[in-house]
């Protein structure tokens, strides 16, 4: 069994997190699987890893291939600031002009630290406060714990609160609107399976080898986009804005 731990939101609302210890020894792939595929457009802001900053992953996302013929590699890395979900043109103009405001008067220098690869945690219903033990979702991550990317959290914490402080973008993403997690991650893949499998020793010695990271997983973060793609893995984005730090 892979042992983890992972900060998430300790509430509903606001800000405030806590650390859970948790295990992983099976996958169930076939909820996350579906939804990679969704054909429904949504609008999500990223950061775009460079070329560069693929390369240690894809050689992970190799190994991981080699292992499960099953395994599907993300094209379009990225790590998520907001899925903001369906909107029509209009609501997400007003979004587009609010987080130009204020990348335009906020300008910083910004550093992403991934800690570990592992499977990504499986939730009750569509609650992300605590994962459920023993189980991953089908997903494989690049996990970066809030702790160590104190300077990008509390940038997207501000830029919550400035969006939700104009009344217009309050009604149109609601008033508990947040991130959905407090880390930093790059979701570098999926297994395309339906069925559950069991973790064997050759997997759980791959991801025991990325449990702690060294310095080639840290980078710099010198743009946002504002984007809209009907795949939750953002295959075929189409770009509605950059915005430069």
């Amino acid at each position: 069994m892979l042992k983890y731990s992972e900060t998430s939101w300790k509430h509903e609302t606001g800000f405030d997190i806590q650390k859970y210890r948790f295990t992983i020894g099976t996958i169930s792939p076939s909820k996350v699987s579906r939804e990679q595929q969704t054909k429904i457009e949504k609008i999500s802001l990223v950061a775009f890893l460079s070329e560069d900053q693929k390369k240690p992953f894809i050689k992970i996302c190799r190994r991981l291939k080699q292992n499960n013929k099953h395994f599907y590699q993300n094209k379009n890395l990225h790590a998520t600031l907001f899925g903001f979900g369906p909107k029509s043109k209009q609501d997400y103009q007003a979004i587009k002009r609010k987080i130009y405001l204020f990348t335009k008067s906020r300008k910083v220098t910004l550093t992403i630290k991934i800690d570990s690869i592992r499977p990504g945690s499986a939730y009750n219903g569509n609650s992300t406060l605590k994962p459920i033990d023993g189980l991953g979702n089908g997903t494989v991550i690049a996990i970066g714990d809030v702790s160590h990317n104190i300077e990008f959290s509390n940038y997207v914490n501000s830029l919550t609160k400035y969006l939700l402080n104009n009344k217009n973008i309050k009604s149109i993403l609601g008033k508990n609107f947040r991130r959905k997690f407090p880390n930093v991650w790059i979701t570098l893949g999926y297994y395309n399976k339906k069925d559950n499998f069991k973790i064997d020793t050759v997997l759980e010695d791959i991801f025991k080898q990325y449990k702690r990271l060294d310095k080639d997983f840290s980078f710099p973060v010198f743009e946002i986009s504002l984007v809209k793609s009907k795949y939750k893995n953002l295959k075929y984005p189409k770009l509605i804005q950059k915005f430069q730090l």
